[in-house]
């Protein structure tokens, strides 16, 4: 039976747990061959060990933010698979990376200089290098999708996230400029959020959970949809899982759910109060 994205091959970085692992079996699950990439190389193993990537998915064990093996392993996949036409970038590290043992914040005068600049270096270093080097076979097909998780406008602006709101903020500024650079390519530039803090491995020991978390089974739907054919004129956009709406037609659920990335709103609100044209 045929499938919505047969014969197409899709990246994802952090794929070995988290919102990563559940976008690579949806992705699987409808026809996509995946090319799966964590720095978790036994996660990766048990990743593609499961039923929906049969014998059609590979693992790729690597850090994103070293561009030499970003470039090495896209020509690997390009290589192994003959194409690449999906890049979802989810690979991602918390706040705890610049914090003391057991703290998921930290203040930018207490936190780790190493450890505040690993996060950007993974979380819009990595999705910068993956971008870069995926788009080079998307824009050779004529076609291609790249798809950034960002976070919550709130969440940029948290205290104690300063390294982590700052990578994200970053992602979601490129995500608007990468969809201009590729502007005509047929490769098209979105980004998917859950919505709000999501059950996964983010929470360090000992930090107490939020009581309402999202599970993160929520990106599933859409990103499939994303990801397809159905949406080929969306690009520059952000969608939010949580709210994707399964009684709709999907692009009536994806249009009932997205926004301009980068919140270019913000703009022309301060820019009208201040008696700017726009």
């Amino acid at each position: 039976m045929s499938q919505i994205l047969d014969g197409r091959v899709a990246v994802v970085t952090g794929a070995a747990s988290g919102m990563g692992r559940v976008m690579a079996r949806a992705l699987a699950g409808a026809g996509a061959k995946i090319a799966a990439v964590d720095i978790d190389d036994r996660g990766l193993t048990r990743l593609i060990a499961e039923p929906p990537f049969a014998n059609t998915s590979k693992k790729f064990a690597l850090d994103v933010s070293q561009a030499e093996s970003c470039r090495r392993a896209v020509d690997e996949i390009v290589s192994a698979f003959g194409r690449l036409d999906i890049l979802i970038n989810c690979a991602g590290v918390s706040m705890a990376l610049a914090a003391p043992p057991d703290q998921g914040r930290v203040k930018m005068q207490d936190s780790s200089p190493d450890g505040w600049l690993r996060i950007l270096a993974i979380n819009i270093g990595g999705a910068y290098l993956m971008a870069r080097f995926c788009s080079a076979p998307m824009i050779a097909g004529k076609w291609g999708r790249i798809v950034n998780v960002t976070t919550s406008f709130d969440t940029m602006l948290a205290g104690g996230l300063s390294g982590y709101g700052a990578a994200k903020s970053a992602l979601e500024a490129s995500t608007a400029s990468w969809a201009k650079d590729l502007d005509g390519t047929g490769v098209t530039v979105n980004i998917l959020v859950p919505g709000g803090p999501t059950d996964t491995a983010f929470f360090p020991p000992g930090i107490p959970k939020p009581p309402k978390l999202i599970d993160p089974q929520v990106m599933a739907v859409p990103v499939v949809w994303m990801c397809s054919p159905a949406a080929d004129a969306m690009t520059g956009l952000r969608l939010v899982a949580r709210d994707w709406d399964h009684t709709l037609a999907p692009e009536d659920a994806a249009a009932s759910v997205c926004a301009p990335a980068g919140w270019p709103s913000l703009a022309e609100a301060a820019q009208s109060a201040r008696g700017v044209a726009i």
